[in-house]
């Protein structure tokens, strides 16, 4: 006889715990571009403040610790003493350093003495890739997501169209990861209406990279034309995946990149590539609006969900052996979440 699952009802939401400890991309770098800023950003129900201070990359909580002001609706401006930027509150001037250590209280003057708790909490790290900014607020499980593909010769790279949506980070990377959903939800763009069987294909999982890969075989419709296509799918412990689809003479590499902004609310970014494409700006054009219509295809049905919550637990559905890539990325995920279940802090908020 089967005992209960130590997971319980444990479902992943935009602001489960786990998220403190992945990359998450929260701009495009055009929109933080030379010494601009600052910004803020949502990961997981928490605001961050991101700028670039003399051409350096910062993030740090969005809270001045002065009376708590948010950093976000300050500026960027240049230090008296050296000339070198500096991260200044709106509310009352307080100006901090690339390292969050706070060295001008304008009430106060050069010569006031200045608290050692005037200093700013920084994120684990704040980094550049692939066009976008990531920011990861503790130490990351798994690694920034690679996108080999990006920038490697003969491949042609593109950014689809970043859309907001109530849909959570999970549950688009769980819809990612999944086949089976090809022929119906993607039945207008690349879906085989008579798709047989889905094969369960290879579903690797690494414990030490946490990180999971499937390998499998689908027919796949590219310009009218149908033919089988190996997908490499890959996901860690972040709200991203990337997808190598190897067709005959084609390769397309995406990665789907999701922020978690907080419940009720997810940025998806989307960045595409394509190797037969080459300098020809039409079609380009044309796999941008593809990929656009294959993302809102997807955020049809899962904007039809009631609930953002993604079940951990295996036994909360009924599933079958095609669902094993995101079986196994589910499981992924309630382990990185098991510290936080174990201290009785809840499995989701």
């Amino acid at each position: 006889m089967t005992g209960p699952s130590p997971l319980g009802n444990t479902s992943l939401g935009n602001t489960s715990p786990v998220w403190r400890r992945a990359w998450h991309p929260v701009l495009h770098d055009f929109e933080l571009t030379g010494d601009r800023g600052p910004v803020q950003v949502l990961v997981a129900g928490e605001p961050w403040v991101v700028a670039r201070l003399d051409g350096r990359l910062a993030a740090f909580a969005d809270q001045c610790p002065h009376r708590l002001a948010p950093l976000s609706a300050g500026s960027v401006t240049s230090s008296s003493a050296d000339g070198s930027a500096r991260l200044a509150c709106g509310y009352h001037g307080w100006q901090y350093d690339a390292a969050g250590r706070c060295d001008l209280i304008p009430s106060l003057g050069r010569s006031g003495e200045i608290s050692k708790r005037a200093r700013l909490r920084s994120a684990h790290g704040v980094t550049e890739a692939y066009g976008l900014i990531w920011l990861a607020p503790q130490a990351p499980l798994s690694p920034l997501p690679a996108f080999p593909e990006w920038d490697a010769p003969g491949m042609t790279g593109a950014r689809s169209r970043t859309v907001r949506t109530s849909a959570s980070a999970g549950q688009l990377v769980d819809n990612f990861l999944d086949a089976a959903h090809f022929p119906f939800v993607h039945a207008a763009s690349f879906g085989v209406a008579d798709d047989g069987p889905l094969a369960a294909g290879d579903v690797s999982a690494s414990a030490a990279g946490w990180q999971v890969t499937g390998v499998f075989d689908t027919p796949y419709r590219d310009g009218g034309v149908v033919v089988s296509h190996r997908v490499i799918k890959t996901a860690g412990v972040s709200g991203s995946a990337h997808v190598r689809l190897e067709l005959p003479g084609v390769t397309i590499a995406l990665l789907l990149a999701c922020q978690p902004e907080d419940d009720g609310a997810t940025r998806a970014f989307k960045l595409i590539t394509r190797s037969d494409i080459g300098r020809d700006a039409a079609r380009l054009a044309a796999f941008v609006e593809e990929e656009d219509q294959i993302l809102a295809e997807d955020l049809a049905i899962l904007g039809r969900y009631r609930s953002g919550l993604l079940p951990l637990d295996p036994r909360a559905e009924v599933h079958t052996r095609a669902d094993r890539l995101s079986l196994a990325w589910r499981k992924l995920m309630a382990s990185a979440l098991l510290p936080w279940l174990l201290e009785g802090r809840g499995a989701v908020a």
